[in-house]
């Protein structure tokens, strides 16, 4: 058992490591070396310091802030974020990746736990001119239409056949 100064040492180390996760979990290419070489510590060293001060291992544990980031921006009451830009701010290339992470972690698809999206409240059907009319928004009737001599006289148009490509 190690003596009470090395504990408060390797609590000290952990925290430090959670303080640069915090700061970096958004990295997609962070790693355990990463968090080793940023907080001045070996891997190895700060492997073991997770596993037995920490309980759990730093895949472990990054995977769990990321999971809980992800949660947070997806259930947000104002504004909450798409999967694909979630995906980007808790430090996954791709929306695919978090999809598949968030399904090993909690066992559902995030997208079951966002928000439905506000319905729209009012007729979706175009009342047409008729509604334009009574409100005088009516555009003026357009002009004479063109006959075919009109359009020869346009360079490039044939009266036959159209414009030409």
């Amino acid at each position: 058992m190690p003596s009470s100064a090395t504990r408060q040492r390797r609590r000290a180390l952990l925290r430090e490591a959670h303080r640069y996760i915090g700061r970096s979990y958004t990295d997609p290419d962070l790693d355990l070396g990463d968090v080793a070489a940023g907080i001045s510590a070996s891997k190895r060293q700060l492997q073991r310091v997770f596993r037995e001060e920490g309980g759990e291992d730093f895949r472990s544990y990054l995977l769990r802030i990321r999971m809980e980031r992800a949660t947070v921006l997806l259930t947000r009451k104002k504004n909450p974020l798409p999967i694909h830009v979630t995906a980007r701010r808790v430090g996954y290339r791709q929306a695919s990746g978090l999809r598949q992470a968030f399904v090993r972690f909690y066992g559902y698809n995030p997208s079951e736990i966002q928000p439905a999206p506000p319905q729209y409240i009012g007729t979706t059907e175009f009342q047409g001119d008729k509604e334009l009319e009574a409100n005088g928004d009516a555009e003026p009737e357009a002009g004479p239409k063109r006959s075919s001599t009109a359009r020869a006289a346009r360079p490039g148009v044939r009266p036959d056949l159209g414009p030409r490509h």
